[in-house]
């Protein structure tokens, strides 16, 4: 816990780089500017939002049921479902899949929830090529660096940035237009799927009445990516699924506006199983993942992040995460949704740290589009980890003292040098921040003064 909590509040230092602090809230700014005009056409927004909010709810409430149906029709169609409890499992089953069908070459598009089961470090330590087909993935990846948004994965790095790890990586010229940059990824990607005989993703939504897995994109990379090999896996968490197909005539605007500002994704879709005509995929399977996901639903209050669609609205808003940027949080999942999550879902005394990351705006939970109120949730697992005692024992100490000074006036007059004393102890550069100066108590206590000032 100490160790992650140490490594947070060093990463944390990039706040004070200026030319990062600029990139961040400018490519921020870019997303809350669209989504303005965007919103624009919603003639009741909040009509909407309670709708998708109440859809969640229903899909909640009945999540065992879902599961269950989405499995049989899914089976039905013609693919096939398997659980896993957690990442290792998730990872295992991927792995004899893989090794079932003698695979040595996979495509995975864009998904947290395969940054989540570590499936890069996996395959790679198994000797199998894995290949990024988003234009932002594969540069990150000539560098190994990990995203650094849910969305946009390269959102920390400059046009000129990326022109360097392409130029590194593949001898690209330097003075590439981002216009050449994404071409010539598109070109290194088509050649590389060429090889590749799976496919990995993630799913936006998953149906339980027709047994289907939606797809939501913008740079065509899944369809492109399943269609072209032959077995498709998904990994998808238990919380993805939903009733029926009309809930998405909500749900996808929503998703869509609040992710990049558009009406509607550039590509929508839909898959029911493998294909049936010859064509790939040829096999389809569907991992639901749980990965202590059952934990956090165990929470009565803090069960409802589980709604949570992944839209990447409350990241853009949030000032803690303009300042920190992505990597601070040391977690897969960033932002106001990773500090209600991580803790709950993989340990309190290992995440606490993350409830400190939030300054209580209230900004998420106004621009969430399925009204989870993300802001009362991180304060409520601040109350937790004070309940349950696995937050800072200084800090709880001090509290503790502070308390017992307060309840006495004549300690609360205690000599200057005694006060300062006790802070010290609790209080210093290394726990304040070394650029902070650290607080300091007056010459006199408010009595003493009062005293002098009315004798």
């Amino acid at each position: 816990m100490a160790t992650m909590k140490k490594e947070f509040n060093k990463a944390s230092e990039i706040t004070f780089d200026e030319e990062h602090w600029q990139k961040m809230n400018y490519s921020t700014s870019c997303y809350e500017r669209n989504f303005a005009k965007g919103k624009v056409n919603y003639r009741n927004m909040e009509l909407e939002k309670q709708r998708a909010y109440n859809m969640s709810n229903k899909a909640l409430f009945n999540l065992e049921k879902l599961l269950v149906d989405f499995e049989t029709r899914f089976s039905e169609n013609g693919g096939k479902v398997v659980w896993a409890r957690d990442a290792a499992d998730a990872r295992a089953l991927i792995f004899d899949l893989l090794m079932r069908e003698k695979i040595g070459t996979v495509a995975r598009t864009h998904s947290t929830i395969l940054d989540e089961i570590d499936i890069n470090a996996f395959l790679e330590k198994k000797n199998i090529k894995l290949i990024e087909t988003t234009v932002d993935r594969f540069t990150l990846k000539t560098n190994n660096i990990k995203a650094y948004h849910p969305l946009s994965p390269a959102l920390q790095l400059s046009k000129e940035e990326c022109n360097a790890l392409l130029n590194g990586a593949f001898k690209l010229k330097l003075d590439s237009t981002p216009k050449q940059m994404v071409n010539f990824v598109r070109y290194k990607v088509n050649e590389s799927l060429k090889q590749a005989d799976a496919c990995l993703t993630g799913a936006n939504f998953l149906l339980s009445d027709e047994g289907g897995v939606v797809f939501t994109e913008n740079e065509g990379n899944i369809l492109k990516a399943t269609t072209a090999a032959k077995i498709h896996i998904v990994v998808a968490g238990i919380a993805k699924v939903i009733p029926t197909m009309d809930d998405l005539s909500v749900l996808l605007p929503l998703l869509s506006l609040h992710a990049t500002g558009q009406s509607m994704a550039a590509f929508n879709s839909i898959s029911f199983g493998p294909a049936k005509d010859g064509r790939n995929p040829q096999q389809m399977f569907v991992i639901l993942l749980n990965n202590d996901r059952s934990e956090l639903l165990s929470h009565e209050r803090q069960r409802k992040m589980m709604s949570c669609i992944h839209c990447g609205a409350c990241v853009n808003v949030c000032p803690v995460y303009k300042n920190i940027g992505g990597h601070a949080y040391g977690t897969d999942y960033v932002g106001p949704m990773g500090s209600v999550m991580m803790p709950l879902m993989h340990g309190l005394k290992e995440y606490e740290y993350l409830a400190s990351a939030c300054s209580a705006c209230g900004r998420c939970s106004e621009v969430c589009p399925v009204k989870i109120p993300l802001d009362d949730l991180i304060i409520e697992n601040r109350h937790l980890i004070a309940t349950e005692r696995v937050g800072d024992a200084k800090l709880e100490a001090m509290f503790k003292l502070m308390i017992w000074h307060c309840k006495s006036r004549k300690k609360m007059d205690a000599p200057l040098f005694i006060k300062r004393m006790e802070l010290k102890r609790f209080i210093n550069r290394q726990t304040f921040g070394e650029r902070r100066e650290p607080p300091d108590f007056a010459p006199k206590s408010f009595s003493q003064w009062w005293k002098e000032s009315n004798s």
